[in-house]
């Protein structure tokens, strides 16, 4: 089982659906239920959506921040990643929009970290966000980067959180679903 949490966007149901496209049971979870919810079903994953909110906006979406204690593989997508910033005492920044298509350049070794198993040096990516994370939390590497976005990809081995400011889930970015598999 594999926990969505949607924060308030369509792709939410998009990535849900990639998801059991991949084989795994999804269940859609609000994002103040989360840490209810892992504690009955026990989930092998948590992966929370993009959304159309600012991490400062009064009353955007949030979750109780000691779902990153649970130990969960968690992976935050676009507005999920700003959130996860925001809650673990990094910096999100408004204003600097961007959407579109982005090449990013892998910083490491493909065989450094499972997520990017299998996946070339750069990929096309698609970019759909208004907030920009200009300083990551504590324990955060930078796996890739694209010309505008420089931490568009970084993982916490530590508290076993990968990050992405890019949307593996739609079909404009190149080898998404493998981001999703691994």
């Amino acid at each position: 089982m594999i926990f969505v949490v949607d924060f308030g966007s369509q792709t939410a149901h998009l990535i849900a659906r990639r998801v059991r496209e991949i084989g795994a049971s999804v269940q859609i979870v609000h994002p103040e239920k989360v840490l209810q919810e892992a504690d009955k079903k026990k989930p092998k994953g948590i992966i929370f959506s993009g959304g159309p909110s600012s991490v400062y906006q009064k009353g955007a979406p949030t979750t109780d921040k000691k779902v990153f204690t649970l130990n969960i593989p968690t992976l935050a997508i676009c507005y999920g990643f700003q959130l996860t910033a925001h809650l673990l005492g990094g910096k999100v920044v408004g204003g600097r929009k961007e959407y579109g298509p982005a090449t990013l350049q892998f910083k490491v070794q493909s065989s450094k970290f499972k997520v990017v198993e299998g996946l070339p040096e750069t990929l096309t990516v698609w970019m759909s966000h208004g907030d920009e994370i200009v300083k990551l939390p504590k324990d955060f590497e930078v796996i890739g980067s694209t010309e505008n976005v420089p931490y568009a990809f970084a993982i916490d081995t530590k508290r076993n959180i990968t990050g992405l400011l890019f949307h593996p889930e739609v079909e404009h970015t190149e080898q998404g679903m493998t981001i999703l598999r691994n």
